[in-house]
C-alpha cells in the first residue's frame, strides 16, 4: 500500500534526526528538499532554484508512489496551502494514507539548534515560519489520515512493525 508520511516543523526541530533513521529502517523511499539542493545545486543552502528543487521532490514522490514505495518526505511545510497542495498531489497520485510528524519544538529551542547547525536559517525565517505554524499547525483537515507528534512516531514505527 502506498503511503506517505510528511514531516512538519521548523529547521532544527529534529525532523531529519528522527525521519531520515525511520524511512532506511523500514527501507522506505526518503526525499528531503535539502538533499536534492545539494545534488543540484551543490549546497543544501542554495535557495536559489527552490522551483526546480521542489518539482524533483515532486517527481520523485509520484515516482515511488507509481511503484507502490511507502515515501518520507522531510521538509518544514510550514505554509498551510503547499502542505494541502502536496497532499493533494499525492493522494492524486496513488497515496492511500498519508501521515504528518509534527515536530512542535519551541522557536527558541529551534533557533538554539539551528545556530549550531552548517545550512542556518536566519532568525527572521525562522520567526517567519514559526508564525506560520502557530496560526496553521498541521491538522487532519488539511487531508492527513494522522497527524503525529515527534514522539508519536514511535507508535507509527510499532504500527509499521505489526503490518510487516
Amino acid at each position: 500500500m502506498s503511503k506517505v508520511i510528511i514531516g512538519i516543523g521548523l529547521p532544527g526541530a529534529g525532523k531529519t534526526t528522527v525521519l531520515k533513521p525511520f524511512a532506511e529502517k523500514n527501507s522506505y523511499t526518503y526525499i528531503c528538499p535539502d538533499d536534492i539542493r545539494a545534488e543540484l545545486l551543490g549546497d543544501a543552502g542554495d535557495q536559489s532554484k527552490n522551483r526546480e528543487v521542489w518539482q524533483e521532490a515532486y517527481k520523485r514522490t509520484a515516482d515511488a508512489l507509481a511503484n507502490e514505495e511507502t515515501v518520507v518526505l522531510d521538509a518544514t511545510f510550514a505554509n498551510s496551502v503547499e502542505r494541502k497542495d502536496f497532499i493533494r498531489f499525492v493522494r492524486d497520485h496513488g497515496a492511500k494514507e498519508v501521515h504528518g510528524v509534527f515536530a512542535d519544538v519551541p522557536l527558541d529551542i529551534a533557533n538554539e539548534r539551528n545556530r549550531t547547525r552548517r545550512r542556518v536559517v536566519s532568525y527572521g525565517g525562522m520567526e517567519e515560519m514559526n508564525e506560520m505554524l502557530k496560526s496553521a499547525p498541521p491538522v487532519l483537515a488539511d487531508g492527513f489520515d494522522r497527524v503525529l507528534s515527534i514522539n508519536q512516531l514511535q507508535e507509527l514505527e510499532r504500527a509499521e512493525i505489526e503490518i510487516v
